[in-house]
């Protein structure tokens, strides 16, 4: 307030003198008088609309009264006027005195208001980011601070993309009708100056290769890395600092530090300018664990807590490692989950390390273990659609029982898996109240439903068959109890949580799929899935003869959950029953099965495990399945028996970026010695390569990205058979992009290998068909899971489909549901 002191003495001048004529002696002490506010008079303002805007903001009124010299709305007033940040200059002024009355003036010197700006010499891209940066409004003030704030931030914007030699200038130019200023900044980028070099000092233990890269964001300028730029960002060096020093920590040097760090404009060969970091580092000794010391606790013994620690005496220190098995893994056995699955929800553990004689740590840890907590009350928020029934059962957190973190943990997985809801409204848990005088955890799942039923429709051609047309729907939350309630159906009755699919595939009379399938994931109130299904498939080889094969198929299967080794496991039995009616020779040649008909009744047995944290986009976790099949030598029944084990591998990498490896093993045999046709594995292709070619009826279909359908198999006059002993691996890397309640999207880059044999004689593991590429899965609620690849075939394959040359070749693919 550069003329606030003059304001000061303008009113003890006006004081002074009514204070004077007022008193009845000279050297009385003046007397503090009351004025009534006659009137406010501004003067300064750029309209009558400023002017009237200036004495609202002031906060005086007509009629109040004030004292003179001095009153401390004098001093309010100015402060609110500045906190505008409109004026350059206020001040207060009793213009004139009349009796006990005051006319006061507001005094201003108004900014100039902005009429417009403009960024010049900056990319249209560059200037649409800034320009949501930029603390500048058409219309209020120009204020100084502001400009240089804006000047600041365009600075920073680009020398963050590596111009690290900006340079900013503002022309301000007055709008003469409208009394406004219209503002240019020219910007003159300079060049991109990259990171030329980093240098080390003071290393000994690491070479400057092994720390350079620990500044993942700080690369040196190399010219093999041309996707990318190494610009230079404060923030992320920042970063890059600490990384470093935890690199150190964790290999045993607790003392390490950063002595000095420097970053400057180093001149390079042909008169560019380059980025040059300089680190000196003081290493320290590399240290070893001594002692382990607990206090405090009561619930735990020393050895346990030491085991969860997982260090021993002698062990090199590592930081990262304690601070994990002091306060979180994914297995839960660090010491925070120990206590907090067993209820001591405000558990506290303080460490303090202190150096030991030599090259030794001691390690003491103070423990507060508190008191234990229960689950209160338990509220369900959002469900506008799912039965609250079926989001209790799958919570683990149970009113009454001991709070515990993994139970929480575990319940949230449980809704997502369920894929009824928006994960994003799951990703931060419930909300958490606790009730100390109770000793009480409540918790609030606040849900948003999200659309779970999906509709596909689609047409191909099928090959000889022509134009093929399906559709199928999927009810994944439906309700089969409220199916008579015509007030339930709303379209469909919903909500208790069982699935209901119906299927149609046809091109008219030669090709015709129908499918039904039910499952009740809750049979009798447990955790108990059953159902079953029934199909139809008939088709005809050609249109002008008799060679037809239909079938019909039925299917019951019964889950169990276990709660050992741990209660993701699952065991489960399949029955099924399929009759066949063969017409036709070559198609009794292909099948091999005997012209009429012919029967298969299957039992399958499985055990599976699965820890994934998401159904459609898993980051983490491991899915598991070891199943037998056995056919039965029946009369006039299809015989054999099936062994299957597949696994899939998840870990994050960093953010929304994971890595997958999975592997399928199969062999099918024969029960009685006879040869085994049935359900052997073809490797290729996508699920739409099948639609209507009539291609896998009676084989266990394996998709490979990157090759056409049937083509890794053994054969047989020149057909594909298919092998009894199949290997094939797949690996991914795949970002999460994208993921709303409406649209998700994951580009991911591949490598598949596999291949299959007719026997153990000719049996090579080493011997894979490989491929190679890039895709992406979109997932739609009503459509499921899309996917897109653009594979390439590595190895050569003998051809058995006209119109393919086998040789290498990039292929495109794309399936409804993910089937790869």
């Amino acid at each position: 307030m550069p003329r606030f002191q003059h304001l000061l003495a303008s009113l003890l001048i006006v004081g002074a003198s009514v204070v004077t004529t007022a008193s009845a002696q000279p050297g009385n002490p003046p007397q503090i008088t009351r004025y009534e506010v006659l009137s406010l008079d501004v003067e300064g303002a750029f309209d009558a609309s400023s002017a009237q805007f200036a004495v609202q903001t002031s906060g005086l009124q007509v009629g109040q009264r004030v004292v003179l010299p001095y009153d401390e709305a004098f001093g309010e007033a100015i402060r609110k006027l500045y906190r505008g940040g409109l004026y350059s200059d206020v001040e207060i002024i009793a213009d004139r005195i009349v009796g006990e009355g005051v006319f006061l003036l507001i005094r201003v010197v108004e900014e100039p208001r902005l009429g417009a700006y403009t960024i010049e010499g900056v990319s249209g891209g560059e200037r649409n980011d800034l320009e949501d940066e930029l603390p500048l409004l058409r219309g209020r003030a120009v204020l100084e601070s502001s400009v240089g704030r804006s000047v600041r931030i365009i600075e920073d914007y680009l020398r963050a993309k590596g111009y690290r030699l900006v340079d900013v200038e503002v022309d301000r130019q007055i709008v003469e009708e409208t009394g406004r200023v219209d503002l240019v900044f020219t910007v003159n980028k300079g060049d991109r100056v990259e990171i030329q070099d980093v240098r080390f000092f003071g290393n000994e233990v690491f070479s400057e290769g092994t720390l350079r890269k620990r500044l993942k964001n700080t690369p040196e300028n190399r010219w093999w890395r041309f996707w990318s730029r190494e610009t230079f960002e404060d923030e992320k060096y920042d970063e890059d600092l600490q990384n470093l020093i935890s690199y150190y920590n964790d290999r045993g040097y607790y003392s390490a530090r950063i002595v000095r760090d420097s970053v400057y404009l180093e001149e390079r060969p042909g008169g560019s300018a380059g980025v040059v970091v300089e680190i000196e580092l003081e290493e320290g000794p590399q240290y070893f664990v001594r002692e382990i010391d607990f206090e405090g606790n009561t619930v735990f013994t020393d050895a346990q807590l030491r085991q969860a620690l997982g260090f021993e005496r002698g062990d090199v220190f590592n930081r990262s490692q304690l601070q994990t098995n002091l306060y979180y893994t994914t297995d839960h056995t660090d010491i925070a989950s120990l206590y907090s699955d067993r209820g001591y929800l405000t558990f506290n553990i303080r460490e303090t390390i202190t150096d030991a004689p030599g090259d030794s740590l001691d390690m003491f840890f103070e423990i507060t273990e508190g008191d234990v907590y229960e689950f209160g009350q338990i509220a369900i928020r959002g469900n506008t659609r799912t039965k609250e029934h079926v989001i209790r059962r799958e919570l683990r957190t149970i009113p009454g029982q001991t709070y515990s973190r993994q139970a929480l943990e575990r319940s949230v997985r449980e809704l997502i898996q369920l894929n009824y809801f928006d994960q994003t409204s799951l990703a931060g848990g419930p909300d958490i109240s606790v009730n100390e005088e109770e000793k009480t955890v409540d918790l609030a799942y606040n849900l948003t439903e999200a659309g779970s039923d999906q509709l596909e429709l689609s047409g191909g051609w099928g090959g000889s068959t022509g134009l093929l047309l399906q559709a199928r729907v999927t009810f994944n939350n439906f309700s089969i109890q409220n199916l008579f309630n015509g007030s339930a159906w709303s379209p469909l009755p919903s909500g208790d949580g069982q699935q209901l699919s119906l299927s149609v595939v046809t091109n008219g009379r030669r090709y015709q799929n129908y499918s039904v399938s039910f499952t009740e994931p809750w049979f009798r109130g447990r955790r108990t899935p059953v159902g079953g299904s029934v199909g139809y498939t008939y088709f005809q080889s050609r249109a002008d003869d008799e060679s037809v094969v239909a079938s019909g198929s039925a299917r019951l299967f019964y889950r169990q959950s276990l709660s050992w080794p741990d209660d993701f496991f699952q065991t489960g039995t399949d029955l099924g029953y399929r009759l066949y009616n063969i017409r036709g020779e070559n198609n009794v040649n292909s099948l091999g099965l005997p012209e009429g008909n012919s029967q298969e009744f299957t039992i399958r047995q499985s055990l599976t495990r699965n820890s994934l944290d998401n159904p459609i986009f898993p980051s983490a976790g491991s899915n598991l399945s070891l199943s037998v099949t056995l056919a039965p030598p029946l009369s006039n029944f299809i015989q054999y028996h099936k062994w299957d084990l597949e696994n899939a591998w998840y870990t994050p990498l960093t953010g929304r970026l994971s890595l997958s490896v999975r592997a399928r093993y199969g062999y099918i045999g024969s029960l009685t010695g006879d040869d085994v046709q049935f359900q052997r594995f073809l490797v290729g292709g996508s699920p739409l390569d099948t639609q209507g070619q009539f291609r896998g009826f009676g084989k266990d279909l394996v998709f490979m990205r990157g090759y056409p359908i049937e083509s890794i198999s053994p054969t047989q006059g020149g057909e594909s058979v298919g092998g009894r002993i199949l290997n094939k691996y797949s690996a991914e890397i795949q970002l999460l992009a994208v993921q709303t309640q409406a649209f998700s999207f994951a580009p991911y880059a591949f490598a598949d290998a596999a291949n299959t044999w007719d026997g153990f004689d000719d049996y090579n593991p080493s011997q894979l068909f490989r491929s190679a590429g890039f895709g992406a899965r979109v997932f739609l609620p009503i459509l499921g899971m899309l996917d897109l690849n653009y594979g390439y075939q590595i190895d050569p394959f003998v051809p058995r489909i006209d119109g393919d040359s086998g040789l290498p070749q990039w292929r495109f693919q794309f399936s409804l549901g993910g089937g790869q």
